[in-house]
């Protein structure tokens, strides 16, 4: 039955979709003319890194990132900004999402059961609900999944606050951004294999170079198997089983010196056992007492094994042209197309009650035009639009059955479905400009935007009656405005303070047989920060920070017809204040300490909460509403701590050892807006050693080493209506041993 049913959510794949929007944004690319693969890579923004052997003992000091938009020493941008080089993603074998939130401070970052993420930044951003943290590759949303993989990434980009005014909607808690790799002016190839432990089995292969006089291309593709660490009790086997497999096509073309041309592909095929793999809390009753969710397990007992498929592809052609007046104009033309089957046990019992079958494709189209001046001056600018349309399909249907594991049949009625089209437009005008006045620096910009959002729904209960929702429209507008001061103590030091705002647009969802319209969330943060560098190689910055954040989401209780229901709606407003601070430190000239810690305190203002526990209490017949006035707003760990050792020593001949300890210490926090469920406060350790030996490079790496476990989503049984509580847990300690050949 397991085998029938997997095929079941593999049917109705439209990939003739993505097939001939690729072939249109690659023939657009094609008419245009090429020029020197010299030229064109000393022109390019995001040079790749060399091999390992070629690597010089003296790393560059200055770190140029491209967060507003165009490149820019990280040092004197007016905003908590971190980047992750090449180097460490490799040497801290930085493969999933987790990884990133235990090296950034005021990062609460995990993954969702589809490869995605669930993300808040600085306790700015819904839970698993809407994006909030909005993640890049290059200036182009992702929107789900990890299309982006290490083998092409020269580095990471951390923005922290809202980033309405240059990025648009669904960053108002900040951006994450992948800078990937261009072909490089010669060839540089490089194929990489790992082994670990869960019969871990990857695999990829990467070629880089001048293809014609006047084309580069840069080509990758991976092979990632890892068997699962979730036991099924009932079945007796592991679940979580992953298979992923993609790659990246880049070619690069410049027609003049003045002109650059970059088409890109992605595409990612993913096949797992990992939907909706959360364990049952069934040793403990609905508690009617505030509680901390320390119950662990690495184990489920569903009757049903959960299937996942995606497959993502997406195309981005960006034109880059410089005119005799110094001004750039920059296009960019993206599509992105993703199909998803997933297949769960919906009640999560080892007997056949519900089987969920989860379908969801996406469709977003978008261009960018912007004009910027190219050299520094006094003046520092740009201006753009933007324009987009986002359509997602979504079709959830239960197919129901008796309960008898011994001769499981369908109930009757057995099936039922619900059906959402949706389409989501935007319309963006921004604008940015830094003036310079000696030791002064002054930003001022302003983004005026339009959203739209269509939904029509259709639904069947299982008796035949089809009930038919929309279309029903909402539309908005929200401007964002930015504006910074910054003062140059001296050489390497600057102040600053910076006001900045960003929103999550407004959108309709269907719930509970109606169309509800949720209102845009809004953030505005008030920062002051020090960026240093010390001497002998030190730095320090420190930043202290103000958010309003208002019309907070969440899923709370409201009236309905006949009793009360789960909806999600704007609870309300919450006050973010932190502090964060991140230094390097070169102890000796081979050891390097650095790290950072990072304290959030989210406090809910005036917002009135429909509480399932106080509900409960009073027998359930009404909602109980409260005021959350002084409570915590969940999902923000008071606190968070990384630390890192390192130790390289260069031995010559293109011979270089190294090794690194790094560790993190996470905060309480808390799942649920009353306060009423919490994750305790852990830590997390790991260690890796690397080894460069001419065109070899190895990383041997170990996290999580003492086995820590943590829960990265909970939900009490009273906040879903289910008989017991339920919670997904942290990655056990991994292993992982990878080698790398350069030719």
């Amino acid at each position: 039955m397991r085998e029938v049913l997997s095929r079941m959510a593999a049917v109705g794949a439209d990939q003739g979709l993505w097939l001939r929007g690729g072939a249109v944004t690659f023939l657009v690319g094609a008419a245009f003319g090429f020029a020197s693969p010299a030229a064109r890579a000393q022109q390019s923004p995001t040079p790749s890194a060399p091999p390992a052997s070629a690597v010089a003992e003296a790393q560059p000091e200055e770190v140029v990132v491209t967060a507003r938009k165009r490149a820019e020493n990280i040092q004197d941008i007016p905003a908590s900004i971190q980047a992750i080089p090449e180097s460490v993603i490799k040497q801290t074998h930085m493969t999933q999402l987790d990884d990133l939130g235990s090296m950034v401070s005021n990062l609460n970052i995990f993954e969702a059961h589809d490869n995605s993420p669930a993300v808040v930044m600085r306790g700015v951003g819904s839970f698993e609900l809407v994006q909030g943290v909005g993640f890049y590759m290059n200036d182009v949303q992702l929107y789900e999944g990890q299309t982006v993989r290490p083998i092409d990434i020269a580095r990471i980009e951390i923005l922290k606050g809202p980033q309405g005014t240059l990025y648009g909607g669904a960053n108002i808690g900040g951006a994450i951004k992948y800078v990937t790799k261009d072909p490089t002016p010669t060839w540089q190839n490089e194929v990489t294999g790992e082994i670990g432990n869960r019969k871990t089995l990857n695999a990829a292969v990467a070629i880089s170079g001048p293809i014609a006089d006047k084309l580069g291309m840069r080509l990758s593709v991976y092979d990632d198997y890892q068997h699962g660490y979730i036991w099924d009790t009932y079945h007796h086997e592991p679940v979580g089983v992953s298979q992923d497999r993609g790659g990246r096509l880049v070619l690069l073309a410049q027609p003049q010196n003045t002109t650059n041309i970059r088409f890109s592909a992605n595409f990612e095929s993913y096949n797992s056992q990992n939907e909706n793999l959360q364990y049952r809390d069934s040793e403990r009753d609905p508690p009617t007492a505030p509680y901390t969710a320390d119950f662990y397990k690495y184990s489920v007992d569903d009757y049903f094994i959960p299937s996942y498929i995606r497959k993502l592809f997406s195309t981005t052609l960006q034109v880059d042209h410089q005119f005799d007046n110094g001004v750039t104009l920059n296009s960019i033309t993206a599509q992105f197309w993703s199909y998803n089957r997933g297949i769960t046990d919906f009640t999560k019992k080892p007997i056949p009650l519900d089987l969920l079958f989860q379908n969801q494709d996406h469709r977003v189209l978008s261009q960018e035009f912007r004009l910027a001046s190219a050299a520094h001056s006094n003046l520092d600018w740009l201006v753009g639009v933007f324009v987009q349309q986002h359509k997602t399909d979504v079709v959830n249907s239960d197919l129901l059955y008796n309960g008898d594991p011994v001769n499981p049949q369908p109930d009757t009625p057995s099936y039922d479905y619900d059906i959402q089209n949706k389409t989501q437009k935007q319309y963006a005008a921004f604008g940015d400009a830094t003036y310079y006045v000696g030791n002064w620096q002054y930003e001022l910009g302003l983004r005026a935007e339009k959203y739209s959002s269509k939904l029509h729904t259709r639904s069947d209960g299982g008796d035949g009656n089809v009930n038919f929702l929309g279309p029903q429209d909402l539309t908005g507008n929200q401007i964002s405005p930015r504006a910074s001061v910054q003062y140059k103590v001296r050489p390497g030091t600057n102040i600053y303070g910076t006001i900045a705002r960003g929103f999550q647009p407004g959108d309709l969802v269907e719930q509970n047989g109606g169309i509800t319209t949720i209102r845009p969330e809004t953030a505005t943060s008030y920062e002051l920060g020090l960026k240093t560098k010390l001497p002998h190689g030190a730095q320090l910055n420190a930043a202290v920070f103000l958010m309003d954040y208002k019309d907070r989401l969440y899923q709370t209780l409201v009236a309905t017809a006949g009793g009360f229901q789960d909806i999600t709606t704007n609870i309300g407003p919450s006050r973010n204040t932190g502090i964060e601070v991140e230094f390097q430190l070169p102890l000796t000239s081979e050891f390097k300490l650095s790290g950072g810690v990072g304290t959030t305190r989210a406090v809910w203002g005036n917002a009135q909460y429909g509480d399932p526990q106080l509900t409960a209490a009073g027998g359930g017949v009404n909602p109980v509403f409260r005021n959350l006035n002084g409570l915590t707003a969940p999902f923000t760990p008071a606190y968070s701590v990384n630390l890192a050792l390192d130790w390289n020593r260069f031995l010559g001949n293109g011979w270089k050892v190294g090794a690194r300890l790094d560790g993190s210490a996470i905060g309480q926090s808390y799942w649920d807006p009353n306060d009423f469920i919490r994750q305790k406060a852990y830590q997390l350790m790991n260690v890796g050693a690397h080894l460069d030996a001419g065109k070899w490079s190895w990383v041997a790496r170990v996290t999580n080493v003492t086995g820590t476990r943590f829960n990265t989503m909970a939900w009490d049984a009273t906040d879903t209506g289910a008989p017991h509580s339920f919670a997904r847990i942290n990655r056990p300690l991994t292993v992982a041993l990878s080698g790398t050949y350069y030719f």
